[in-house]
């Protein structure tokens, strides 16, 4: 067989074999993916949180909200009050609190 037949010849097997496998191999494919995004799908369903339980985590979340607001008041607090205690006069006051009167 001449090379100048041989390339028309690989061409066509070629589409040939591509057109096989894509009309046997699709029904197959869609098939899995359908399988994939079933199993998916229940995956998704099991790992949701139930209603009581997201609305006690809701409520531990808020809870531990209004205690680092609690703590970070108590913080700025001492914070300002260890300011003002390196104040020259606010030492003398501590000395003798007869002073600030």
């Amino acid at each position: 067989m001449p090379p100048h037949d041989l390339a028309p010849f690989l061409l066509g097997m070629t589409f040939m074999l591509c057109t096989a496998g894509v009309i046997i191999l699709r029904p197959l494919t869609k098939r899995l993916g359908d399988l994939i995004e079933a199993r998916h799908r229940e995956r998704a369903a099991q790992s949701q949180l139930p209603g009581p339980e997201i609305a006690r985590l809701t409520e531990v979340v808020n809870r531990l909200t209004d205690r680092i607001e609690s703590l970070e008041e108590r913080q700025e607090f001492s914070e300002r009050l260890l300011d003002s205690l390196e104040r020259p006069e606010a030492r003398a006051r501590l000395r003798d609190p007869t002073q600030g009167s």
